[in-house]
């Protein structure tokens, strides 16, 4: 018997009354991986997880009339829970009473191939199993309909004996394709049977052996031709909400709805064999429900009695538990709904919700006669059929106030149109991309576009270069999403005007809005104010010129005739003699040195004019600049020791040859230290450094004197300006000597800048370029220039400083 149980293909466990295993056939043994001797005579619990320790119990209720089924959990050698189903008999096992446990996995069938029958044979849709060459293996009950003919008759049969040529070939087609890809087929078909339409979902998969070759196609046919016809009926009336603007435009709103609910409700008449198909409205106002559509054969004078239907049967409706379901009039517990149907010799009656967003707005009734048998089971699609059908009579619902606000809309579009059309202001619209996609007329008025060129175009094509890069920020994100900014639009002509505009950037709707007005007027008018004030000042400048040149030369002027005065009187008294009580050298330095400012004045207007008029003439030549820097200033070494300065100068290189005019450098310099001279200090110190670095030659004149307010350093190289007088203890000055050191510096390709700070000396420094001049290659590092010749040089600079 062991040898038996050992090639059963369950899994066997026999034990004694106690519950000790005896014995465990061979397939069990591998599942848990022991071996016989380990498990026998050891009690089932040892195996059996903890869950299942009701066992014993169950075992105890066990007798040879009575087997006990249940799921348990074994153990595995290696601690893996396996679970079975099993059922326990209690029968001999060598020749003793024994507990035997016949136990199979739970994921094995515990069903047989008729339960398969019986459930495919329930099912609403047509089922079959056929071979690779077209025979019927299996049909449901269904099919078997459909094919109009016994079910033991078809089998072995093929689909050419049921089906045209045409359906067999595709067929065929649709079985060879799932048969070389091995992969489950979904099409749907249309077919035409008499004068009604057909449509069938068809799904088809393989069936493979187990050397991986299709052995068998196992497929299903779902009619779906009530679906589509709903599914086209819904995307009519979609095409029409989605045109809603064409069918608000319309009369016939109500024709529309109406139209639309016939065609769906003659499908479901047609497709479910119904008797009648009523639609009923709920009518708050009124407290009842309409109809809104009846067809079928249920007679007319039924129509009154739904009209009378009121409110009360609505909560009814929605109360009962026969709502959304066909039921039998036996079935019906309200009177109203009992009595109408009885009246009217209906046997069943559906009744299904028409809601919208929780809101019941209505009810689909669907009515079958005595004699009328139902052949339709599918009646939960029904509720899908009454969404869609609330959905149809809610939008139409809402199609008049929906047009009334479209009016209003179009309305107030039109007043806002008129309005932005006659405003002042330039208003636009566009895209992120700078795209223009509205404007009013003024922009047409403004620029000289048209519309259609300006809605054609970009809106930087119309910005003038010099702004664009600033409206690119604005689009792209770069600056605040709002502001204001001014700047140049390009007319059609291609002259320009100027615009403020007022902006805000939606970059959630990818748009921006422009509200704008032309200020050229406005900007020319500043303009023309600003040239005006600046007349004025340059005319107040002048005019304070000539007073303080006026006064340059009345002062020299004054002391030279003063002292020839004095020195005619001692002539004619006979006094002429170099005592020193008379101091006659003095007076002729009086003379000489407000002779030399004279000069010094003369010498500077004319180069100015000359400046000016674009006359002025450069003696380039290739000089060693620190020869000419450092001879300079040692030249007035000994008036600043006679003014009690410092003088240093110092430097990093010993020669550097460039192009340059040696006088000029010469007067720069002399200026410079003029200016140093003039406002430091006995014991002040004046530096003088050069310096070459990065192709440039930088000089610089640094003192230690009273130095300048911040405010001063942006005049102080303009022409006719003048620092702060009180300044002006020891010295006089016309306003144009750093003007003219600035247009000799830069007359030589270099620049002057100066830093200072009130109380801490003043520097000054000109750069200029390290280069050689091309038409004079000649190098001249000896320039012939006598010391009387310097001498006079600083004197003439010197002139207006006083000791």
């Amino acid at each position: 018997m062991e040898k038996i149980l050992d090639i059963v293909d369950d899994y066997i466990i026999i034990l004694d009354k106690s519950g000790s295993i005896q014995f465990c056939n061979r397939k069990l043994l591998t599942k848990l991986g022991y071996n016989l001797a380990e498990l026998k005579n050891i009690s089932i619990e040892e195996i059996i997880y903890v869950d299942n320790e009701n066992l014993n119990t169950e075992i105890n209720k066990i007798n040879r009339e009575n087997n006990i089924k249940i799921n348990l959990d074994l153990y595995s050698k290696c601690g893996e829970k396996v679970s079975v189903y099993s059922e326990i008999v209690l029968d001999n096992f060598k020749e003793e009473e024994s507990i035997i446990i016949i136990s199979r996995d739970v994921c094995e069938k515990s069903y047989k191939r008729e339960d398969l029958e019986k459930i495919l044979d329930g099912m609403p849709f047509d089922c079959w199993l056929k071979n690779t060459n077209g025979d019927y293996i299996y049909v449901n009950e269904s099919y078997a309909r459909e094919l109009k003919d016994d079910r033991l008759n078809i089998l072995g049969r093929n689909t050419s004996e049921y089906w045209n040529e045409e359906i067999c070939d595709l067929f065929a087609k649709m079985d060879k394709e799932v048969i070389e890809s091995k992969k489950y087929q979904l099409t749907e078909d249309y077919t035409k049977q008499g004068d009604s339409d057909l449509w069938v979902e068809i799904y088809k998969a393989p069936i493979v052996n187990k050397n991986n070759e299709v052995e068998y196609i196992i497929g299903f046919t779902k009619d779906i031709t009530l679906q589509k016809k709903l599914e086209n009926e819904m995307h009519v009336n979609n095409q029409e909400m989605n045109n809603l603007n064409n069918i608000l435009m319309k009369t016939n709103t109500k024709d529309n709805i109406n139209g639309l609910l016939k065609n769906v409700c003659e499908n479901i008449l047609n497709y479910i064999e119904c008797d009648g198909v009523s639609v009923l409205s709920v009518n708050e106002e009124k407290s009842c429900l309409d109809l809104t559509l009846n067809i079928g054969t249920i007679n007319g004078n039924a129509n009154d009695k739904l009209l009378k239907f009121d409110l009360e049967l609505y909560k009814g409706l929605n109360n009962i538990n026969y709502l959304n379901s066909i039921n039998n009039i036996n079935n019906i517990d309200n009177e109203v709904l009992k009595k109408y149907m009885c009246k009217n010799n209906i046997e069943n009656i559906g009744v299904y919700d028409i809601s919208f967003n929780d809101e019941t707005i209505g009810f689909l009734v669907l009515t079958f006669l005595e004699n009328n048998m139902l052949k339709f089971n599918k009646f939960d699609y029904l509720k899908t059929i009454s969404g869609n059908i609330a959905t149809m009579i809610k939008s139409h619902t809402l199609s008049k106030s929906v047009q009334e606000e479209f009016k209003k809309r179009r309305q107030i579009e039109s007043e806002l149109e008129l309005f932005l059309d006659i405003s002042v202001d330039l208003i636009a619209r566009g895209n992120l991309y700078g795209g223009i996609k509205h404007i009013n007329s003024n922009w047409s008025k403004t620029l000289g576009w048209t519309e259609d060129e300006l809605l054609s175009m970009n809106m930087l094509d119309i910005v003038h270069p010099d702004n664009r890069n600033e409206y690119k920020n604005i689009l792209n994100g770069s600056k605040d999403d709002s502001g204001c900014i001014v700047s140049k639009l390009i007319c059609k002509d291609g002259s320009y005007k100027w615009i403020e505009l007022n902006y805000k950037i939606i970059r959630a709707e990818d748009k921006f809005i422009i509200t704008a007005k032309d200020i050229s007027e406005q900007r020319k008018q500043e303009d023309e104010r600003k040239l005006l004030e600046e007349a004025i000042q340059m005319e107040s400048l002048k005019n304070e010129f000539f007073a303080n040149i006026s006064h340059e030369f009345r002062t020299p002027l004054n002391i030279i005739l003063g002292t020839m005065q004095l020195m005619q009187r001692n002539v004619e008294k006979n006094k002429i003699s170099w005592d020193s009580s008379l101091n006659l050298e003095d007076h002729i330095n009086y003379i000489k040195q407000n002779s030399y400012r004279l000069l010094r004045l003369v010498n500077n207007l004319i180069d100015i004019t000359c400046i000016d008029s674009g006359y002025y003439q450069l003696q380039l030549g290739n000089y060693n600049i620190v020869d000419i820097v450092e001879n300079i200033t040692l030249s007035v070494a000994q008036y600043t020791k006679d003014q009690g300065v410092n003088l240093i100068f110092d430097t990093d290189s010993e020669e550097k040859i460039i192009a340059c005019d040696p006088d000029k450098i010469e007067r720069i310099v002399l200026n410079l230290l003029s200016n140093a001279i003039k406002y430091t200090d006995k014991d002040g110190y004046i530096y003088v450094d050069l310096q070459v670095e990065n192709n440039k030659v930088k000089v610089s004149v640094k003192d230690s004197g009273v130095g300048m307010s911040k405010d001063k350093l942006d005049i102080i190289f303009d022409r006719f300006k003048k620092i702060d007088n009180n300044l002006n203890r020891k010295c006089e000055g016309s306003g144009i000597g750093l003007s003219l050191v600035k247009s000799l510096v830069e007359l030589q390709n270099g620049n002057i800048y100066v830093n200072s700070e009130l109380g801490l000396g003043s520097e000054f420094t000109f750069e200029l370029p390290d280069i050689l001049a091309k038409d004079n290659s000649k190098i001249i590092l000896d320039r012939d220039i006598s010391k009387v010749t310097q001498i006079e040089k600083c004197n003439i600079e010197f002139s207006d400083i006083y000791s």
